[in-house]
């Protein structure tokens, strides 16, 4: 009895190992549900890196180079209403139409096939947004800053805050429309998508006979690692980077599942370009087009009426302004996304006339219309339907 006992607490010892064995072995699948209070983060397979000649065949840079001049002319002009003298007038117009290395934003809008014909008008909206920008700034009087540091209200624009010296301080028109918020938004839409979606991963492309029989020979462009599909599957990806923030801050909600099923689209059809199955190539290229422009519709949708907007808005209605005019923004750039037959989700005229009704009198400042039912146009709700009614 005694020699039972004293393996007894040996016994339980090998049984507790033998459980955390078997616990610790388990592997979690990319589509298993796991019941936990915490989930571990899904890694993709497979990884987004080719090689050709023991050298990538993957040159992003170009995006990089876009993007910098757009992030400029809104951290350093727009944000903070800094456009007050000719001389900063000039070095913002500088950036947007001439860039930092060649690449310049305003070259860029708007480019695609399918939105070439609006371009002028979509330009007429930017440079709308500076003119109101500069207003905003003071730019043309005596002293500057006395119209800069004018707080904002119902029909007067300004800042927003309780002083000028506030941190994140957002300037609006009076209308309540944050210029520089709906400027970064419609870069994002009339830039980045329009070039993922319509120009990069245009479907056309990948049905060229004479692309696909320079992807099967290997032909590469001059000087480069790689083939001219490639380039363009590897631009999309690489201005895709400038939507994924927007894919991970939704995806355990909205978007659940959306960042692994767009990697793993892009990724595996990159792989499947290389190994000439042009097939499946172009399965993930339709998966691609239709997952983000899903998230396209979701991020208006959320910024409209998630629950920051909803609590802004109930709070103060000059809380919310910044979030609703990031949503104009980004109901901006809903005609740039696709619908399930691969046309515009929406035209310019349509995404215009939904944008009039939010700010037609009062504008964003009109609460009591932005709360209004889905029968009201012009607010959230009616905003929020339509929009849903597209992605079915």
């Amino acid at each position: 009895m005694m020699k039972n006992k004293r393996n007894k607490p040996f016994c339980m010892l090998m049984l507790w190992l033998a459980l955390c064995s078997s616990i610790t072995s388990c592997t979690t699948w990319q589509d298993e549900t796991i019941e936990s209070s915490y989930i571990m983060p899904t890694w993709p397979d497979p990884e987004y890196k080719f090689v050709r000649n023991d050298e990538s065949s993957v040159n992003t840079l170009e995006c990089e180079l876009l993007k910098e001049p757009a992030d400029i002319v809104y951290h350093l002009f727009m944000k903070e209403a800094r456009i007050s003298s000719v001389v900063q007038q000039e070095r913002m117009n500088e950036y947007f139409k001439q860039g930092v290395y060649g690449k310049a934003p305003f070259d860029e809008i708007a480019t695609s096939t399918v939105h070439r014909v609006d371009r002028e008008r979509i330009l007429a909206v930017f440079q709308q947004l500076f003119d109101e920008s500069r207003a905003l700034s003071g730019y043309g009087y005596p002293r500057p800053a006395d119209i800069r540091n004018t707080k904002a209200q119902m029909g007067k624009g300004g800042y927003l805050g309780y002083n000028i010296g506030d941190e994140n301080l957002a300037f609006v028109n009076a209308k309540g429309v944050a210029v520089a918020e709906v400027y970064n938004e419609m870069i994002r839409g009339s830039i980045y998508l329009d070039k993922i979606l319509n120009v990069h991963l245009n479907p056309e492309l990948y049905s060229d006979q004479q692309l696909l029989k320079d992807q099967a020979a290997s032909n590469l462009v001059n000087g480069h690692n790689y083939t001219e599909l490639e380039h363009h599957w590897d631009l999309a990806y690489g201005y895709y980077q400038y939507w994924l923030p927007i894919v991970q801050k939704n995806e355990r909600s909205a978007l659940k599942g959306s960042r692994i099923k767009l990697y793993n689209a892009f990724a595996a059809g990159r792989l499947a370009m290389t190994e000439y199955r042009f097939d499946e190539m172009r399965t993930c290229l339709h998966t691609i087009r239709q997952e983000l422009s899903k998230v396209v519709a979701v991020h208006a949708i959320q910024l409209l009426s998630g629950e920051v907007t909803n609590a802004n808005l109930h709070e103060d209605i000059s809380n919310a302004l910044v979030f609703l005019s990031r949503a104009y923004g980004a109901v901006f750039s809903l005609q740039f996304a696709v619908n399930t037959e691969g046309k515009p989700l929406y035209t310019f005229d349509e995404v215009q006339t939904l944008l009039d009704a939010l700010t037609q009198n009062p504008g964003l400042w009109d609460k009591q219309r932005l709360e209004g039912d889905s029968t009201t146009p012009g607010s959230i709700a009616y905003t929020v339907a339509q929009i849903k009614q597209r992605i079915k």
